[in-house]
C-alpha cells in the first residue's frame, strides 16, 4: 500500500508580489548579446547589476529553450550564485528568483545549482535575515531603517531562498544532508512564533520547507524534536483558529495544514523517543503522552476536512474563464492581465494545496487506520461468537471423522467434554440459545461500529470521504487540454486533483479491505453508493476517451483519471468478494476499458475488476459466462497468440497472469451455480489445456535477469494452470 506518492509544489508567480524592473530584458536578438548580459551581473554599477540580474531571470523562465540553453553554457549559474553576496538588496532578490525559478523548472539546473556552494552562499545570508525580519517584527530601529521598500526586499529573498532549498531537497537528494548541516531549524521555526506578523505567504513558504525537509529524513526530525519548544509552537499553530486580524481563513487554514504535516512527519521519531524513554524507566508510554499525539492527528485531520471542501467544477470553470481572457501580450504591458494571471495562479497554488492535504489525508489513515487494532480484535470476536451457530449444530459434522473422534478421546481423557456431553449439549440447543447466540453477534457488530466511530477511519469516512468524492469528479478542463499552453496547464491541475483524491480514496479501501472486512459487509449501503459513484466517473471518461477524435493530450489526461477510478473499482470489488451491483451494461463498459487500455497497467486492473465481479453467486450466471469467456478468448487466449507471432513481446504478461489467477479463484468449486453452467458446457477446460504450452512460451519471453518479478509471475502462475487443469479434470468424477 505504501504512502502517497509525495507532491511538489510547484513554482508560482511570488503571492508577496515581484520586484519588476523597467526594461529588463525579456529576449536576446543573437547568442552575442548572453555574454554582454552576464558581464553586467559583475558590473560596478549597482543599476547595471539590478538590470541584468532582473533579465536572466526573465530569460531563464521564458518559453524560448535556445535562450536558456545559451545562458547555461555561458555559466550563467555561477553567476548567480556569486551574486548572492551582492550588497545590493535588489540585486539578491532578482538573483534568488532566478535560481529558485530555475531549479523548479529545470531537474539538470537544480543538479548544477546544487554543485555550486548554493548552501554556503545562503548560509552567509541568515544572519543578516534574521536580524532584519526581527527589527521588521519589533518595528524597532533596524526595522525602520530598512523602510518599505527595503523589508519587502528581505521578505522576497527570504521565500526566494527558503523555496529554492526546498526545491533542491526535493529534487536533488545528495542536498538534504547539506541542507541538514545548514541548521536552519531555528532560523525558520521562528516564523511560526510570529505567525500573526509576518506575511502568510512567508510562513507558508517556510512551513513547505519544513514539510520537505522533514518527510523521512530522521536527523531533521530528531533535530526539530530537539529544538526547545518547536513542537509545542507548531501545535499551538495546529490549534489556532485565526493566525492574526488580517490573515484570512484560507491562509489560515494552509499555515495550520502546514503546521500538522510537519507534526505528522515527526510523529514516528517522536513515539519512539517516548518509547525509548518509558523503556529506561521500565514502564511503558503514559497514555497522556500518547494522547497528545492521538489528538493532533485528529485535529490535523479536521483542517484537512475543511480545508477539501471546495468545489471543483466552479473552480475549473472560473480557472477556464481566466486562461481564455488572459492576452498573450507581456504582463507588464497589461496590468489587468496581469491581474488576471495572478488570480489564476492563487487558484493553482489553493490546488496544490488540496493536493498535499490529500497526500496527507492519505499518509495519515494508511499509517493510523491500519492499526486500528480495537476495531479489528472486535471483528476477529464477532466471528467467533457466530462460529457455534454454524459448527455446533450438526449430527452429520460429529464423529464422521476419525481424527476428531480421536480429538473427542483425548479431551475425555483430560476430563472434558466427551461426543456424548457435546451431543447431549447439541440437543438442548433451541430457539432461545440461538437467538443468545444473534444477540451476541449484534452486541459484537455494535463494538465494532463505536470502536470505528471513535477511531481515524470514523474521521476519515465522516470528515474526509464526502469530500474525497467530490474532488474526484471531472470537471470541464478535462476536455480543454489540447487548446492551448495556459489550458493545457489548467486541464494538467484539475486531473491531477482528480488523480490524488481517487489515489487517497482508494488508500482508504485498501486499509479496510486489509483489516476491516466486517465494516463493508456491515455497510453493503455505502459500498453501492461508492460503487455507482466510480462508475459514473469512469463513464464520463471512457464516453470523451472514445470520442471519435480525442486530441492525444486530451486522452492522456482521461486515461490518468480513469486508471485511478478503476484501481478503485478493483480494491473495492475485491474486498467485498466481488458482491457490488455490477449491471450488464457497466459489465460491458469494463470490457470495453480492458480491451482499448492504452497500457497494460490500467489493462490489469479492469481484468482484477471483472474477475471479482465474476465470483458473484448465486443468479449471476450470465454475468459470469460473459466475464469467464472474455478472460479466457480475449485476455488469455489473444494474448498468447499475439506472442506466438514475430516480433512477440512479454509486455502482456501481467494481465494474462492475472486473468488466470482469478479463473483460479472463479471456478474453484464445481459447488458454484456458475461452474456447470459456465465452465462445463463452454467447454473452458479443453480450452486451458490448449494454453498449457503457450504460457510456457510467453514465459521464455520474460527476462529472469531484467524482470524476475515478473518471470517468477509468469512462471506460478504457469504451475498453477497446470494443477488447476488437472484438479478440473477429475473434480466430477
Amino acid at each position: 500500500m505504501g504512502k502517497a506518492q509525495k507532491r511538489t509544489f510547484k513554482s508560482r508567480t511570488n503571492p508577496l508580489g515581484t520586484a519588476t524592473v523597467p526594461g529588463a530584458a525579456t529576449a536576446v536578438e543573437s547568442k552575442d548579446d548572453v555574454p554582454v548580459l552576464l558581464k553586467k551581473l559583475s558590473s560596478s554599477d549597482a543599476s547595471d547589476r539590478v538590470w541584468a540580474a532582473a533579465s536572466a531571470s526573465n530569460l531563464l523562465m521564458s518559453d524560448d529553450e535556445t535562450v536558456r540553453r545559451m545562458l547555461l553554457s555561458n555559466n550563467v549559474i555561477s553567476a548567480l550564485v556569486e551574486r548572492l553576496s551582492d550588497s545590493v538588496p535588489d540585486v539578491v532578490v532578482q538573483v534568488s528568483g532566478a535560481l529558485y525559478n530555475l531549479a523548479a523548472v529545470d531537474h539538470g539546473a537544480a543538479v548544477e545549482i546544487s554543485r555550486r556552494n548554493i548552501y554556503g552562499a545562503i548560509q552567509s545570508l541568515i544572519p543578516r535575515l534574521a536580524t532584519s525580519i526581527d527589527g521588521i517584527i519589533k518595528n524597532n530601529e533596524e526595522g525602520q531603517r530598512l523602510g518599505d521598500d527595503g523589508r519587502k526586499m528581505v521578505l522576497l529573498t527570504t521565500d526566494n531562498m527558503l523555496s529554492l532549498l526546498r526545491v533542491l531537497c526535493e529534487t536533488v537528494p545528495a542536498s538534504v544532508k547539506q541542507v541538514n548541516d545548514m541548521a536552519l531549524i531555528p532560523f525558520v521555526i521562528s516564523f511560526f512564533k510570529v505567525a500573526d506578523r509576518l506575511p502568510p505567504s512567508l510562513v507558508q513558504t517556510a512551513g513547505q520547507f519544513l514539510h520537505t525537509l522533514t518527510d523521512e529524513n530522521t536527523a531533521a526530525k530528531r533535530t526539530l524534536l530537539g529544538h526547545g519548544d518547536a513542537v509545542n509552537v507548531l501545535f499551538n499553530v495546529v490549534k489556532a483558529q485565526q493566525l492574526g486580524a488580517e490573515t484570512s481563513a484560507d491562509d489560515t487554514a494552509v499555515v495550520r495544514m502546514l503546521a500538522g504535516a510537519v507534526l505528522m512527519n515527526l510523529k514516528d521519531v517522536a513515539i519512539e523517543q517516548l518509547e525509548t524513554e518509558a523503556d529506561k524507566r521500565g514502564a511503558d508510554v503514559s497514555a497522556e503522552d500518547a494522547q497528545v499525539w492521538d489528538n493532533m492527528t485528529r485535529a490535523v485531520l479536521e483542517i484537512v476536512s475543511g480545508f477539501i471542501s471546495f468545489d471543483p467544477h466552479e473552480a475549473a470553470a472560473r480557472a477556464l474563464h481566466l486562461a481564455e481572457t488572459i492576452p498573450v501580450a507581456d504582463v507588464i504591458a497589461a496590468p489587468e492581465a496581469s491581474k488576471q494571471e495572478m488570480e489564476l495562479d492563487r487558484l493553482g497554488a489553493r490546488m496544490d494545496y488540496i493536493q498535499m492535504a490529500l497526500e496527507l489525508a492519505a499518509n495519515i489513515f494508511t499509517d493510523e487506520g491500519a492499526s486500528a487494532e480495537d476495531a479489528e480484535k472486535t471483528e476477529s470476536e464477532s466471528e467467533d461468537t457466530a462460529e457455534p451457530a454454524d459448527g455446533n449444530g450438526s449430527d452429520d459434522d460429529m464423529g464422521n471423522d476419525e481424527d476428531e473422534e480421536d480429538d473427542d478421546a483425548e479431551h475425555e481423557d483430560d476430563g472434558d467434554e466427551g461426543e456424548a456431553d457435546l451431543e447431549d449439549r447439541d440437543a438442548d440447543f433451541d430457539a432461545d440459545d440461538m437467538n443468545d447466540v444473534l444477540c451476541d453477534e449484534g452486541a459484537a457488530k455494535k463494538e465494532t461500529e463505536e470502536a470505528v466511530r471513535q477511531s481515524v477511519l470514523g474521521v476519515f469516512i465522516d470528515a474526509i470521504v464526502p469530500s474525497l468524492l467530490r474532488l474526484a469528479e471531472p470537471t470541464v478542463a478535462m476536455t480543454c487540454a489540447a487548446e492551448s499552453a495556459r489550458l493545457a496547464s489548467v486541464a494538467e491541475d484539475f486531473a491531477a486533483l482528480n488523480e490524488r483524491a481517487l489515489g487517497c480514496f482508494n488508500n482508504f479501501l485498501l486499509v479496510i479491505e486489509e483489516s476491516l472486512k466486517a465494516w463493508f459487509r456491515m455497510h453493503a449501503d455505502r459500498v453501492d453508493a461508492w460503487w455507482r459513484f466510480l462508475i459514473g466517473v469512469a463513464e464520463r471518461l471512457v464516453g470523451s476517451a472514445a470520442d471519435a477524435d480525442p486530441a492525444a493530450a486530451d486522452r492522456r489526461l482521461r486515461y490518468m483519471v480513469l486508471d485511478r477510478a478503476i484501481g478503485c473499482m478493483w480494491t473495492l470489488a475485491r474486498g467485498v468478494g466481488g458482491e457490488v451491483p455490477a449491471t450488464p451494461d457497466q459489465i460491458e463498459g469494463l470490457i470495453f476499458v480492458c480491451s482499448t487500455a492504452p497500457d497494460h497497467a490500467l489493462r490489469v486492473k479492469a481484468v482484477g475488476v471483472l474477475g471479482n465481479i465474476a465470483r458473484r453467486q448465486p443468479g449471476h450466471v450470465d454475468a459470469n459466462r460473459r466475464i469467464g469467456l472474455f478472460l479466457v478468448d480475449h485476455v488469455i487466449a489473444a494474448s498468447l497468440q499475439a506472442n506466438a507471432q514475430p516480433g512477440g513481446t512479454c509486455a502482456a504478461v501481467e494481465p494474462v497472469a492475472e486473468a488466470l489467477d482469478l479463473l483460479f479463484d472463479i471456478y474453484g468449486d464445481m459447488a458454484y451455480d456458475y461452474d456447470e453452467p459456465v465452465f462445463v458446457r463452454e467447454k473452458l477446460l479443453p480450452r486451458l489445456r490448449q494454453m498449457l504450452a503457450p504460457m510456457r512460451s510467453l514465459c521464455k519471453t520474460v527476462d529472469r535477469r531484467k524482470h524476475r518479478s515478473l518471470r517468477d509471475r509468469c512462471d506460478l502462475a504457469t504451475q498453477n494452470l497446470r494443477a488447476f487443469i488437472e484438479y478440473k479434470a477429475t473434480e466430477r468424477k
